[in-house]
C-alpha cells in the first residue's frame, strides 16, 4: 500500500470517527434544542457510515477483509433520508417552537419504500447488468432516490431564499440565525447530490472508482468542516438553539405578562412604529426597560423578533390606507413611507410576508 493511500485512509477514518463523536458532543452541550440536534446527529451517523462503507468496499480485496457486498450495499436506503433531514433541519433552526408532528412522518415514506425493496431483494446483491431484473430494480431505486433528494433540495433552497430576502430587508433580526448560513447548508448538500448522481452514472461507464473516492473525500471534509465551525465559535450549537440569548434571564412569567401589556398599550397609543428610525434601544428607553428584557418579552410572549413586531403594526396601518378610497391617489411608495418603512423594497417584502400578496395585489383586490 502506497504512502498516499495510507494518508488518505487515515484522513477519512479520522473524519468518520469525528462524525460518530459529534452527535454525542452536541447532546452534552447545555441548552440543547432537541429537534435540530437529533436531525443533525442522524446526518452525521449517515456520514460516518458512508465513509466506512466506501473505504471497506475499496480495501476488502487488498486487505482480504472478506466482507460481503450485500452488507455494504444494504444501507443504500439511508440516502433517501438526507433530503428530508435537510428540509426538516432548516425548518427546526429557523422556526421558533418547532415541534415534530405526525404528518412529518410522511417524509420517511420514501426511505421505508426503498428499505422494503432492498429487503425483498437482499439475496440479489451485488447487482450487475447480467442480472437484468434486479439491475433494473436497482436502477429505478437509485433514480427515485436522486429525484426525491433533488425535490427536497429545491424545497430547502426556496425556503432559504425566502429567509434571505426577508433578512436583507430586516438586517437579519432573528438571533442565532443568519440566512446566508442556511443557504450555504443547502448548497453543500446540493454538491453532495451532484457527486452522488455522478457516482451512480459512473456505474455504467469507467470512472466509478474516482468518483467514489471523491465522494468519500467530500464526506470527510464536510465532517471536519462541521467540527471546525463548532470549535471556533460554537456556530453549530448556536444555530441549533433559540434560547441561548436568554439562558441567564431572571424574568418571571408574571413580569413578562405585565411588560407585554405595557408594550402593546404603548405602541397602540403612541404609534412609535411610524418612525423610520425606531430601534429596540429607543423603545426600551421609553418603556424604562432594558433591551434584553424587551427583546425577551417580544420573542417569548409575542412570538416575534423586534423588526417583525414593529412591521406587524406598520403592515396593519398600510392595509387600512390601501383600502381607504380617499387615498386612491397615494402611491404605494408614499404609503410605505407614511407607515414607517424607509424603502419600497423593504415594504414589499414585509407586506408579502404578512399577507401573502403584494401591496398592489392587495389594493386591486379590495377595489
Amino acid at each position: 500500500m502506497e504512502i498516499g493511500q495510507v494518508i488518505f485512509i487515515g484522513f477519512c477514518c479520522l473524519a468518520a470517527i469525528n462524525a460518530l463523536f459529534f452527535p454525542g458532543y452536541i447532546w452534552f452541550k447545555r441548552d440543547r434544542n432537541f429537534y435540530p440536534n437529533i436531525l443533525l446527529s442522524l446526518f452525521m451517523l449517515i456520514t460516518a457510515f458512508r465513509i466506512f462503507q466506501m473505504l471497506l468496499h475499496d480495501l476488502q480485496d487488498e486487505l482480504n477483509l472478506g466482507i460481503s457486498l450485500k452488507i455494504l450495499f444494504f444501507f443504500i436506503p439511508t440516502f433517501a433520508l438526507i433530503g428530508p433531514l435537510l428540509y426538516l433541519y432548516i425548518n427546526s433552526v429557523t422556526i421558533r417552537n418547532f415541534h415534530f408532528r405526525i404528518f412529518h412522518l410522511l417524509h420517511l415514506l420514501p426511505f421505508l419504500i426503498v428499505l422494503g425493496i432492498d429487503l425483498l431483494n437482499r439475496n440479489n446483491f451485488p447487482l450487475s447488468p447480467d442480472n437484468s431484473k434486479h439491475f433494473i430494480t436497482y436502477s429505478l431505486e437509485i433514480s427515485g432516490i436522486l429525484i426525491q433528494f433533488l425535490i427536497y433540495i429545491i424545497l430547502s433552497y426556496n425556503f432559504a431564499h425566502k429567509l434571505l430576502m426577508t433578512g436583507i430587508a430586516e438586517k437579519f433580526p432573528k438571533e442565532n440565525m443568519n440566512p446566508y448560513r442556511i443557504r450555504n447548508i443547502v448548497v453543500i448538500i446540493f454538491i453532495l447530490w451532484v457527486i452522488y448522481g455522478l457516482s451512480y452514472t459512473a456505474t455504467f461507464i469507467h470512472g466509478y472508482q474516482v468518483l467514489r473516492t471523491i465522494e468519500t473525500l467530500f464526506y470527510s471534509i464536510l465532517s471536519y468542516w462541521i467540527l471546525y465551525n463548532e470549535l471556533v465559535g460554537e456556530k453549530i450549537t448556536s444555530l441549533n438553539n433559540f434560547n441561548i440569548r436568554y439562558k441567564s434571564s431572571g424574568l418571571t412569567t408574571e413580569d413578562a405578562t405585565k411588560y407585554k401589556t405595557m408594550i402593546l398599550d404603548y405602541l397602540r397609543k403612541n404609534e412609535l412604529y411610524k418612525e423610520h428610525n425606531v430601534t429596540i434601544v429607543k423603545l426600551a428607553k421609553q418603556l424604562n426597560l432594558t433591551t434584553h428584557v424587551l427583546s425577551q418579552v417580544i420573542n417569548d410572549q409575542l412570538n416575534y423578533n423586534f423588526n417583525d413586531f414593529i412591521n406587524s403594526y406598520r403592515i396593519e396601518e398600510a392595509k387600512k390606507m390601501l383600502k381607504d378610497e380617499a387615498m386612491t391617489n397615494f402611491t404605494i411608495a408614499s404609503i410605505a413611507y407614511e407607515c414607517g418603512f424607509n424603502t419600497l423594497s423593504a415594504f414589499n417584502v414585509a407586506f408579502k410576508k404578512f399577507t401573502r400578496v403584494t401591496p398592489s395585489q392587495f389594493r386591486s383586490r379590495d377595489r
